[in-house]
């Protein structure tokens, strides 16, 4: 069989019922094809939120977290729930409201603006405290972004500290030559 280079494989298996089986169980054959399969797996949950700081993030920054979590498959609603709120799509259309509704002058919104999204949602369970209304789900999805947030500084942590295979730094590399000239 002729396999295309770089493409991965898998195999499938098909199953088909005897129609004269009669009462008793279906005979089945199985028939194993190669075919196609997607490429890479896609990444994990936690190495997208390595790539983002909760704590200096922009609303285009959060939109872009959650489409890249849902591309992956790997979006929990009740994550990302309370998060999705500060996204510019959330925050774009709340704006859009107020102006329709002659509230504000004008419909725009900037979505660039970085800003710290556990304080703010620090912030906002605190007034609402003040103010007598439940917090308890917006506690427990603090807590979570909490969680995510520590779990991806420390892979962001972790990725820094794993040493770099590159060229040593020139005065290394002139002492090293300097040492075997005087060697040689």
């Amino acid at each position: 069989m002729l396999i295309a280079p770089n493409f991965p494989q898998t195999s499938l298996s098909v199953q088909t019922a005897s129609a004269t089986s009669g009462p008793q169980a279906p005979v089945t054959h199985t028939t194993e094809r190669s075919g196609f399969t997607d490429q890479p797996s896609a990444p994990t949950a936690e190495a997208i939120y390595a790539d983002y700081d909760l704590t200096h993030i922009s609303p285009d920054e959060i939109d872009e977290m959650t489409d890249r979590l849902r591309k992956a498959g790997v979006y929990e609603f009740g994550d990302m729930m309370m998060l999705e709120t500060r996204g510019t799509r959330f925050q774009q259309h709340l704006c859009n409201c107020l102006y329709q509704a002659g509230i504000t002058n004008s419909p725009s919104f900037d979505g660039t603006q970085k800003s710290d999204a556990i304080a703010s949602f620090k912030f906002q369970i605190e007034m609402s405290r003040r103010a007598g209304d439940p917090t308890e789900f917006a506690q427990m999805s603090l807590d979570r972004l909490e969680e995510i947030h520590a779990q991806a500084q420390a892979d962001r942590a972790q990725a820094q500290a794993v040493p770099s295979r590159a060229a040593p730094p020139p005065a290394l590399a002139q002492s090293l030559l300097g040492f075997m000239a005087q060697s040689g």
